[in-house]
């Protein structure tokens, strides 16, 4: 780096060249100038200012203003991570300029409410959960209340006809804690039982305990009131709470039906005169 020896000069009245003029030392009402100290004051307009100092071994670019540091760059394209909130920042892979977007790092703060706002949504959702299994419960037990109610209500008013009302515990007695299963059906189990020595009977077990009764209450209150010789006898019923069962007279020759068909069922074994006879008389009853 080259270097220079310098005087400075003190001008009150200058009107000459100012390009040497040394703008961060003058002031209001006076200039200060620097040359090189071997430059010729005849050359110049400096008779009329007054000699400062000298400076020795001044690097030239301070003069001339070569020591200026110029940079360029281009602003990295940051809109699409901020549009989303997000920081941006330069790849470190990468050769250019390239960018890449990054979350902002998570304050205790921000975690707290993450927590807290978690905490809260999982409370809702197991409130709103309990809520809806208490009613379900409630409307359950409300309608299997109301269902009772009304098979009591029911067998008060049929009190008029002579089926037997039975325990579930003399259900069990009667068949012999279910022993000898007769057949199964749609709405329930068929099993005999006995009465006594000589009264044997059929004890239906109804499947939907848990319905609204009404297969109860139609089957007690249709054949409790038929009595026809050739159509079965209810004896009894049981409505032990949710347990139904209904008591019918035994048919130790089996039903009607075994007669009207042969036993592939492509013959009647009654003839066609028979059946009439039955089908006429059963009305007339």
């Amino acid at each position: 780096m080259e270097q220079d020896d310098y005087a400075f000069f003190n001008c009150t009245s200058w009107k000459g060249d100012t390009s040497r003029q040394l703008a961060c030392l003058s002031g209001p009402g006076y200039d200060i100038f620097a040359y090189f100290s071997s430059y010729p004051i005849g050359y110049s307009d400096l008779t009329s200012c007054t000699k400062m100092y000298n400076l020795s071994s001044i690097p030239r670019e301070i003069f001339w203003q070569n020591n200026i540091l110029h940079l360029n760059w281009s602003g990295p394209e940051c809109v699409h991570c901020e549009a989303h909130g997000k920081f941006c920042r330069s790849k470190n892979n990468s050769a250019g300029l390239g960018t890449e977007c990054y979350d902002k790092p998570k304050s205790k703060e921000d975690i707290k409410k993450k927590i807290e706002a978690s905490v809260a949504t999982v409370g809702s959702v197991l409130l709103l959960l309990v809520f809806f299994a208490a009613f379900r419960v409630y409307s359950s037990d409300k309608a299997a209340k109301e269902n009772q109610k009304r098979i009591e209500n029911f067998l008060a008013d049929y009190k008029a006809f002579k089926p037997t009302r039975y325990t579930y515990a003399d259900i069990k007695r009667i068949t012999n804690e279910f022993k000898d299963k007769l057949g199964q059906g749609a709405y329930g189990t068929v099993f005999k039982g006995q009465l006594s020595d000589e009264i044997f009977v059929a004890v239906k077990i109804l499947n939907n305990s848990t319905g609204n009764g009404e297969e109860f209450i139609n089957e007690v209150g249709t054949m409790g009131k038929i009595h026809h010789v050739n159509v079965i006898r209810l004896v009894g019923y049981c409505a032990d709470g949710f347990r139904r069962a209904l008591v019918y007279d035994y048919l130790s020759n089996e039903s009607l039906e075994k007669f009207i068909s042969s036993e592939h069922g492509d013959a009647s074994a009654l003839s066609w005169e028979k059946l009439q006879d039955i089908a006429l008389a059963w009305p007339k009853e």
